[in-house]
């Protein structure tokens, strides 16, 4: 399976996400500032943050170049100070791209004061987990259908 991991940071806080998931997928994450090639991806994890409520420009610029023979699925990984605003925008731009979009995933970020010492071992974790339960199901659903 062919599985891919692309990060956008403003504070580092995404940056260090996508390593830990990347650690434990044994995958590179690659910076979206860096315009990293994509082609044939069957999942590709999105990490970001969420920057005063909305995804960040650079982030809605990527989707928007994103075409299915690039990504088959997206699930999206985001820090937001608050937990609680997702990457709406993010997600409606792939699925005018014909991309289908498996899950998102909210861990806690920081802004300024706000959450401070986020994101930690325990958000780490939950990205973790969420990245290896999509691949699982991924893999289980895959299973199923060839035995079919």
């Amino acid at each position: 399976m062919n599985i891919k991991l692309v990060y956008y940071t403003k504070t580092g806080h995404s940056r260090k996400i996508a390593e830990a998931v990347g650690k434990e997928l044994a995958i590179e994450p690659l910076d979206i500032a860096d315009n990293p090639t994509l082609f044939g991806a069957d999942i590709l994890f999105i990490v970001g943050g969420i920057y005063n409520g909305v995804s960040a420009g650079e982030m809605i610029q990527f989707g928007e170049k994103l075409r299915p023979a690039m990504a088959q699925r997206v699930a999206i990984i985001t820090s937001s100070a608050f937990r609680k605003d997702t990457q709406q925008q993010l997600s409606m731009t792939l699925k005018s791209n014909y991309i289908e979009v498996i899950g998102e995933c909210l861990v806690r970020g920081a802004f300024t004061v706000i959450s401070m010492g986020h994101p930690n071992k325990q958000d780490y974790n939950t990205a973790v987990e969420f990245a290896k339960n999509l691949i699982q199901e991924f893999e289980d659903q895959a299973d199923n259908e060839s035995a079919e």
